[in-house]
């Protein structure tokens, strides 16, 4: 699986035309960027290559202009990016910064509904308490 860590925020932010678009030409990306940022088509082109170079976008080069596909899915992005984040933090805080996530975020009733049940699961068996991992070697 390809690194997401190594994908920027500027990066991100083409991906998720692709993804949402499931493909699109630099012409696109440059379209709606321009219209949701301050940057130049020269940046936005850069950020493209980059993409291409870490493996993240494919050109299909037998047509012009060229269109680019996702060679990572966003939800294995989302799942990598998020695991790394919480890789990061003490089990002990991992309750409280999904809990300042949902308070941050917006997120839709079904959503909502699917987390109360996702949780109700996981309650089931879930410790009383979480011990702190910050000095224990980890396996």
């Amino acid at each position: 699986m390809k690194e997401i860590e190594n994908m920027t925020k500027a990066e991100w932010q083409v991906m998720r035309i692709i993804w949402t678009l499931g493909e699109a030409t630099s012409k696109q990306v440059i379209e709606v960027l321009e219209r949701k940022t301050e940057w130049k088509q020269a940046t936005i082109k850069t950020l493209i290559i980059r993409l291409q170079k870490k493996n993240f976008l494919k050109a299909d080069e037998s047509k012009r202009p060229y269109v680019y596909h996702p060679q990572v899915t966003e939800s294995d992005a989302i799942h990598q990016s998020v695991n790394n984040m919480f890789d990061n933090l003490c089990c002990m805080k991992k309750g409280k910064a999904i809990g300042d996530l949902i308070q941050n975020s917006d997120i839709s009733k079904g959503d909502i509904r699917d987390l109360i049940s996702l949780l109700q699961e996981k309650e089931k068996t879930a410790p009383e308490t979480v011990k702190c991992d910050c000095l224990e070697a980890t396996a």
